[in-house]
């Protein structure tokens, strides 16, 4: 009888995983996971992946040379460093069956660099949850002026983790005064030569803002297409306030495919955009 009760429970498990990768936008999010409170409860809601951001600075209450921290610019102290988030990561999905995802967010290449040997325990094969290593690494719109991480150290350094999936993407400047903006073919371009001239070959998604991104469908699926053989997927994100062409961003999250399709947006738009299940999308 046991035995059949869990069976039962792995074979609802496997169906669960599998419907999710059919609608990858059903995915859920939290976000600036940053010190121990929030990971704590992040950890203990039904959020699937822990977005958290890294640079170098130095825990609450202790000195010493800069490490990898969990903190967004401008800080640089937190009472959790990057060693101890992904150690606690680890445990829970020990003895987890719904595994938590991480999507570890470079400030600077300078933290990236720093963490290599932190990454590197949790990007061999035997471990098993979510590893998404990310980082704006090319300017984009709109005339972005905030410096990208060093693309071709950042890419060549996750050829390292194969496991991991690369997420790269470009500098915004949009929201508040700015309304309007698109990727051009040439952000879209840069991005496609940096992949074939690094010859990445692990799987990479591309996370592009709702505002601009709503506006660049036909680069962004040019973009898709060329990387198909890299299990490619696009991120789509939004900051509050942001402007978004609500109608323009659901055709194209439908023309990519909810399969391709991760959705980082908060609660209001993603309930506007009133996405139908995986099984009544026809291909």
């Amino acid at each position: 009888m046991l035995a059949l009760l869990l069976l039962a429970v792995v074979a609802a498990l496997v169906q669960s995983d599998e419907e999710t990768m059919k609608n990858l936008t059903k995915i859920t999010w939290a976000h600036a996971v940053n010190n121990k409170t929030y990971l704590t409860a992040a950890l203990a809601s039904e959020t699937s992946m822990l977005e958290a951001d890294i640079v170098l600075g130095t825990l609450v209450g202790q000195d010493g040379p800069p490490i990898p921290i969990m903190a967004h610019p401008p800080a640089t102290t937190s009472d959790l460093s990057l060693a101890e988030f992904l150690s606690t990561v680890k445990q829970y999905n020990n003895v987890n069956s719904k595994q938590k995802g991480v999507k570890l967010d470079f400030k600077s290449i300078e933290a990236y660099e720093k963490s290599q040997d932190l990454i590197a325990p949790y990007a061999k094969p035997e471990a098993t949850f979510p590893l998404w290593l990310n980082a704006d690494i090319l300017p984009g719109p709109v005339e972005a002026t905030t410096k990208p991480v060093d693309p071709i150290k950042f890419v060549q350094l996750g050829a390292k983790h194969p496991r991991a999936v690369l997420s790269i993407g470009w500098t915004t400047n949009y929201g508040g005064n700015i309304t309007e903006g698109e990727y051009s073919r040439d952000q879209i371009g840069a991005m496609l030569r940096l992949v074939n001239e690094q010859k990445i070959n692990q799987t990479v998604t591309f996370p592009v803002r709702a505002g601009l991104a709503s506006n660049s469908q036909p680069v962004l699926l040019d973009l898709l297409r060329e990387t198909a053989s890299l299990n490619s997927s696009m991120t789509v994100w939004s900051s509050e306030g942001d402007n978004v062409e609500v109608d323009r961003l659901k055709a194209l999250i439908l023309t990519v495919g909810l399969e391709r399709t991760y959705l980082d947006v908060p609660h209001d738009l993603a309930a506007k955009l009133q996405l139908p299940p995986a099984d009544n999308v026809k291909n």
